[in-house]
């Protein structure tokens, strides 16, 4: 498994100048540019045109979690069909189908990243009007960590089922390293890098989130979650999948992202927000400030794990 050397290389071909500018503050560093370029090599998705309009955001359906612990299948199931939107209109039979089938394909109600990664690269190869989704899109795991890290027993959220997560996770990541899988363990991976990768043209990001932060801070938890979330009134950490899938430059949507994340000291200062397909809540977007998002995303028990998707078009 590729591990990044983020050594000083200048992409600014691949930035743009518009991302130098006062108005966005998405500037990066040279540390931040390697390993940019690296994570764009794999993906082979293009920057928008140099003037940026207020929204850069993928169109994708937003589906909602079934039960307490499958965000990350809904987060799948929204990936595979925003790929397939053009060439498959599944029926809700079809539909109870494909997610009766991923239930049994990851056999665990513990779900990790690397099962998701692996869930994935099975459903793309799955032929659909003959044909698989392999040659329309590309995708790379990135985490700060592959395998699994022995403290994450004493957090509360994965202590039940640690014992037996953690034969399965040494094992799955072995055989995507066998299958050449697209991984990419990056020790510096920024939320600056993050935005830039999610806000060109067809790409949305599937991340893990600590819950309990990002839901603690933000209005738009309330009581339409808790019925679909673990209960974290004891949990110090409480993951959940989200599909990132752009930014807004909006004011109203600003304004919305500020007024959904109160508690975050710096709310106010930012000048743009994430959008958000949340499949813990129902409601169909939701917008979030860069601070929230980012504190949720670099909570210990998250390794900051981002599958990157990009559609070939």
């Amino acid at each position: 498994m590729k591990v990044i050397n983020a050594v000083g290389r200048k992409i600014k071909h691949l930035i743009g100048s518009n991302y130098d500018d006062e108005s966005n503050n998405l500037a990066l560093t040279e540390k931040e540019s390697a390993i940019l370029e690296q994570i764009t090599d794999r993906l082979f998705c293009e920057r928008r045109s140099k003037n940026p309009t207020c929204r850069e955001v993928t169109p994708i359906g937003h589906i909602h979690q079934v039960d307490t612990w499958d965000c990350g299948l809904s987060c799948i199931e929204m990936v595979i069909n925003w790929l397939q939107s053009n060439t498959w209109h599944a029926t809700q039979e079809e539909k109870e189908e494909q997610r009766r089938w991923m239930m049994d394909f990851v056999k665990t109600k513990s779900l990790w990243t690397i099962d998701l990664v692996i869930l994935l690269q099975q459903m793309l190869q799955l032929p659909v009007d003959s044909n698989s989704l392999t040659s329309s899109c590309s995708y790379v795991f990135c985490s700060n960590r592959f395998g699994v890290d022995e403290s994450y027993n004493n957090l509360h959220y994965y202590k039940d089922a640690f014992s037996e997560d953690e034969l399965r996770v040494k094992r799955l990541f072995v055989q995507a390293e066998q299958l050449k899988l697209p991984l990419m363990q990056v020790s510096h991976m920024s939320l600056n890098i993050l935005i830039e990768i999610i806000s060109r043209e067809n790409v949305v990001a599937i991340v893990l989130l600590d819950n309990t932060i990002y839901n603690q801070q933000s209005n738009s938890s309330s009581a339409e979650t808790t019925s679909k979330i673990h209960d974290q009134s004891d949990l110090s950490y409480s993951g959940h999948y989200v599909v990132l899938c752009g930014i807004s430059r909006e004011k109203n949507d600003i304004k919305t992202a500020t007024m959904n994340s109160r508690k975050d000291d710096d709310a106010e200062t930012c000048n743009y927000c994430l959008v958000v397909k949340n499949p813990g809540i129902w409601k169909e977007t939701e917008l979030v400030t860069p601070s929230l998002f980012d504190k949720s995303w670099r909570a210990k028990g998250t390794d900051k794990d981002v599958i990157f998707v990009a559609k070939n078009v």
